[in-house]
């Protein structure tokens, strides 16, 4: 590592990547809640500001020499966790399943949201479980590092209160943000890769864009999968607990343990 990690870097880079979203949404004057309206609202509130908020932390993964550990786990998690990603899974594949089509939406829509969602994924993943946890975990323990990284996952859709979206649905927006931090926490654990927790938060991104209008109306037996989010998200905190209270090596001032895995 070129940077030994402290948690400062990581608000740095939590406040880089919410400002360059920010600036961005400003300019071109977006209204929150028609993203996802248009193929033009994908591309200006989804592609366009997370794509250089990423290139911002891919700049700066890169300068500090944290690629390795921010997207290697080396404290695993018990196997039967893999319960938690596989749950999330089951919702958007309950809409493919269930017939229904992406209500209406086009090729060149479809093409948008799966860029935007995977810009999303890799964003939002390496701030708060890749370059970001490892920053977290200069200076924290794994409670405290697993805490932080989800208030900081929280915290990101604070911004949407500004830009059309209600105060009540954007508290809503930050617990439910909280909890699925703990299923993408795990995630990476289980699978020892932030990788999957990338495809798998871009999967959940996508499915719920394309198919939430057609779901509305949904008669499909299959849509009973829409709850096994909840099951995941009880899982996942206890899964937490458990490997919470295993207890890991405190390396937050041994440099040398931090050069092994970079």
């Amino acid at each position: 590592m070129r940077v030994t990690p402290r948690p400062l870097i990581t608000v740095g880079l939590a406040i880089g990547y919410i400002t360059i979203m920010v600036i961005t949404w400003a300019v071109v004057g977006l209204d929150y809640d028609a993203v996802g309206d248009s193929t033009s609202t994908i591309l200006e509130g989804i592609v366009l500001p997370v794509a250089l908020a990423s290139a911002f932390l891919a700049g700066a993964t890169s300068y500090l020499g944290w690629w390795g550990p921010a997207i290697r786990e080396q404290l695993r998690a018990p196997r039967w966790l893999w319960a938690v990603p596989a749950l999330m899974v089951l919702p958007g594949l309950g809409s493919l399943l269930g017939g229904f089509e992406p209500a209406g939406r086009t090729a060149s829509y479809l093409l948008a949201l799966g860029v935007g969602t995977l810009l999303v994924g890799f964003g939002e993943e390496m701030l708060t479980r890749g370059t970001g946890l490892v920053g977290l975990r200069g200076g924290f323990n794994e409670v405290l590092s697993w805490f932080f990284s989800c208030l900081i996952f929280g915290l990101l859709h604070a911004v949407n209160v500004f830009f059309g979206q209600s105060l009540g649905s954007t508290v809503q927006q930050i617990l439910i943000a909280f909890l699925a931090g703990s299923v993408l926490y795990i995630t990476r654990r289980v699978s020892g890769t932030l990788i999957v927790a990338m495809i798998l938060h871009a999967w959940i991104d996508f499915t719920t864009f394309a198919f939430s209008e057609a779901a509305t109306d949904a008669e499909s037996p299959l849509m009973v999968l829409s709850f096994a989010q909840w099951a995941a998200f009880v899982i996942a905190v206890i899964g937490v607990v458990v490997v919470l209270r295993r207890g890991t090596p405190d390396r937050r001032h041994d440099p040398q343990d931090a050069l092994a895995v970079s």
